[in-house]
């Protein structure tokens, strides 16, 4: 069989509806040949076809809602990641000291901390689990 006659039984395969005056094409089964060992996660969505090598075949659920929920997820992490002021007790000394240096300095100086891996791994999983 030389290459003309393969891409002529290739050619065969492919399935077309007509739209119109218009055959669309509907199927390719060459789509796949690329595609390496292995399992893999195939989303379709109107305009978007995405596929994924899936690494872990028993968790291609939480796998699949991680990359549905992607773009949401890094809002959770930005926001997360924030720094925010952390409320700490001051002596009545101290929370003078504290205002006359943030007077001389300004509000730029005021105190933050971010939150723990703990908080943000807390705020993905809930989002993982979420119900639309």
């Amino acid at each position: 069989m030389n290459a003309k006659q393969r891409i002529e039984q290739v050619e065969s395969k492919i399935l077309y509806r007509k739209q119109g005056k218009r055959y669309i094409q509907v199927t390719d089964d060459n789509s796949y040949f690329g595609l390496q060992e292995g399992y893999w996660l195939v989303k379709i969505a109107p305009g978007c076809t995405s596929v994924r090598q899936c690494v872990y075949p028993d968790k291609a659920e939480i796998q699949a809602a991680a990359h549905n929920k992607q773009d949401k997820l890094m809002e959770i992490v930005r926001k997360a990641g924030e720094a925010r002021p952390n409320p700490i007790k001051l002596t009545k000394e101290e929370h003078k000291d504290w205002q006359a240096f943030i007077k001389k300095h300004g509000e730029s100086f005021n105190m933050l901390c971010y939150p723990s891996l703990q908080e943000v791994t807390e705020k993905i999983i809930d989002e993982l689990f979420k119900k639309d």
